[in-house]
């Protein structure tokens, strides 16, 4: 169970950002500490995250401390902070973020996948061959004769062109 520090004026937590939402808390927020890395969240926010911290690779996560499980809190107080929405604003971030992550992981395995194909049917000499020889022009050993020149030096032309 994690507790919610109320911020104050003199609270060393003031104006620090949100890790989900970027917005800095203010007096009156209750704050959320990942048990994990200290990175400080919003308690709605946390809440919205699944009680996940929001920092990337962090597995930091509990349930924050209500009214009911702590006894010491005022129950309309935890009500208010519960029905507290997360902003348009911090929603947009949050999906900016899903979208770039998403967009990435992408690319990531599309270049992936071609390095992957690309060293299963030709493997990395045929490449490498034939960018000395024919792109960079360096004649680093003798041309090969026969049969087994025309597969190592012209397989790869012939797929590429």
């Amino acid at each position: 169970m994690l507790t919610p520090q109320r911020v104050d004026k003199e609270s060393p937590l003031l104006g620090e950002p949100c890790a989900l939402c970027r917005d800095p808390l203010a007096p009156g927020d209750e704050a959320v500490l990942c048990p994990e890395d200290g990175t400080r969240h919003h308690a709605r926010c946390w809440t919205a995250n699944g009680s996940h911290c929001a920092s990337y690779g962090c597995m930091g996560s509990g349930e924050v401390q209500t009214a009911s499980t702590a006894g010491v809190r005022n129950a309309t107080a935890a009500a208010a902070a519960a029905a507290e929405p997360v902003t348009p604003a911090a929603q947009g971030r949050i999906a900016r973020f899903i979208s770039t992550l998403s967009a990435g992981c992408l690319l990531l395995s599309i270049a992936l996948a071609i390095i992957l194909i690309a060293f299963s049917c030709f493997g990395l000499w045929a490449i490498a061959d034939y960018i000395l020889l024919e792109i960079l022009g360096w004649q680093y050993r003798q041309p090969l004769s026969g049969a087994a020149g025309w597969s190592a030096a012209y397989t790869v032309a012939y797929l590429i062109h």
